[in-house]
Order: C-alpha cells, then sequence, then structure tokens
C-alpha cells in the first residue's frame, strides 16, 4: 500500500497525538511585522505567553518562521511575537502553535522515527540518466537501494518509457561504486536518450515541510512520540502517551526487496 504525507502534515499528526497542536489561518486586522491577527483563538489575555507558546508558519506568508509568542490580547485577537517577520501575515497565513515541543523538537523525533524504519523500502524511480555514445557505466541516483528493471526512452526527449524497451536483466549489472553498467556485447547506447531505472531504497530525511514521507503515517506517528525529549514527556504527564506509543510502534512496518532487485553496490 502506498501512503503519502508531507512533513507538515506528519508533524501535525504527531503534535495532535501529544495535545499540543492549535491550526489556524491569520487575518489582517491590525495585524503587524510582529503582531498576528488570529480570529480561531479563545483564551483570557495572555494565556499563549503565558504558557510559552510558540508559532510556526506552515502555509503562506511568513512559512517556515519560528516566533514565541510575548503577548496575547482576546480583545483584539492579536498575538504579539518576540521578533519581527519579514512580511505581515494576511489571511494567506496558517500558523501552528504548540507549549509543549518545538517545531525543531518535531522534525528531530520524526527523523529518528524514519531513521528507525531499516525494513520499509519504498519505491524509487530515477529519469535522469541519459545515455552517451559508446558509454556504458553510469551512476545510480542517491538513495536508491535495490535496481531491479531499466527501461530506455522509446524516442528521445520524450519521456516516454515502454515495456517493449525493457533492457534484459542480463544485460545490465551493478558494480562499485553505486554504478549501473551496461554489458557492452549484448546493449548499444543510443545518445540522447534516457534510462527509466526502477528499484527501491529507504525514505530519505526530512528537511522542508513540503519533503513527502511514504511510511505508514500511523506507524510513524507512533514511533516518533517515542523520540521526543523525555524531560518534556514527563513533565507535561505524557507517560501513558509515550508508553503506548512505545507499544503499538514495537512492530515495525516491512516491506521487502521486489523479488527481481539486485543491491547497489556502494
Amino acid at each position: 500500500m502506498a501512503y503519502s504525507n508531507t512533513l507538515a502534515v506528519i508533524r501535525q499528526y504527531v503534535s495532535g497525538a501529544v495535545g499540543d497542536l492549535i491550526l489556524g489561518q491569520c487575518g489582517t486586522t491590525g495585524a503587524t511585522l510582529n503582531k498576528i491577527y488570529a480570529p480561531f483563538l479563545w483564551k483570557p489575555n495572555d494565556y499563549y505567553n503565558d504558557h510559552r507558546y510558540e508559532v510556526y508558519g506552515y502555509a503562506g506568508t511568513n512559512v517556515g518562521a519560528n516566533r514565541r509568542v510575548t503577548d496575547w490580547v482576546l480583545a483584539d485577537l492579536l498575538l504579539t511575537v518576540h521578533a519581527v517577520y519579514n512580511d505581515t501575515s494576511d489571511a494567506t497565513s496558517y500558523i501552528e502553535l504548540h507549549y509543549i515541543f518545538t517545531e525543531d523538537e518535531y522534525r528531530k523525533a520524526i527523523n529518528l522515527a524514519i531513521e528507525s524504519a531499516d525494513s520499509y523500502l519504498i519505491d524509487k524511480i530515477d529519469e535522469t540518466i541519459t545515455l552517451v555514445a559508446s558509454t556504458y557505466e553510469y551512476t545510480v541516483s542517491s538513495g536508491m537501494d535495490y535496481v531491479h528493471r531499466v527501461i530506455t526512452e522509446g524516442t528521445a526527449d520524450t519521456g516516454d518509457f515502454f515495456d517493449s524497451d525493457e533492457i534484459d536483466p542480463r544485460n545490465w549489472e551493478l558494480i562499485s561504486p553505486r554504478t549501473l553498467k551496461l554489458v557492452k556485447a549484448y546493449y548499444s547506447p543510443t545518445a540522447g536518450k534516457d534510462l527509466r531505472v526502477e528499484g527501491q531504497g529507504k525514505q530519505a530525511i526530512l528537511t522542508a515541510d513540503n519533503d513527502i514521507c511514504y511510511l505508514p503515517p500511523d506507524w510513524l506517528v507512533q514511533k516518533a512520540i517515542t523520540f521526543l525529549p523525555q524531560n518534556k514527556i514527563q513533565s507535561n504527564k505524557l507517560d501513558n502517551t509515550y508508553r503506548q506509543a512505545l507499544a503499538i510502534s514495537s512492530i515495525e512496518p516491512r516491506v521487502y526487496p521486489n523479488p527481481r532487485g539486485r543491491r547497489v553496490v556502494e
């Protein structure tokens, strides 16, 4: 089964699971470079600064910016943050508020969970190799650990790959370092045509909010919880949540290599 979620979505799943998420769309009324109009908030004056909330922009103007709340006025629906933005938040701005863990801590926990998924391979396709006349060795893209199929482009510069143009598996091999070698005696490269290399590899770590993750989200969320800072787990009385996550995530999801897959040689 295929899964597809961005880092932003996974972070919101994780923070929601530990009771540390408020989401909302901003506006323009009274907004300045360090004041956010947040009509979706409802707590009394100073609640969000007293509870040490942080604001993280996950879409629109000021996306990716992280700020600490220093004041909240309910009558004006204005959050004041500790440092000015480059631009005034507006109706395109969507923000998350967290008070237990920071965006950085969530991202690190998610990536540690990804790195722990040693037995889950995702499908990968590389169409960046362009054949050169009389050249028989090409670098396999980083992140691809197995290759099970290689196809020659039907016509150069069309991006069309057909089953009938699959290179016989006996006519290619994988050699060190990370090299696809075409067998000269049986295959003749046509300059300008691309190769489609199909294989599998591990999920890459996520750095940007729009980076995509293909691991099962139900497992990934629970596993990420187990990598959140333990001191904050304990001080915020999340021990039961942690133990439950530990139990649920103990059964690691597995996707094995394609039966035709060959290991890329480092």
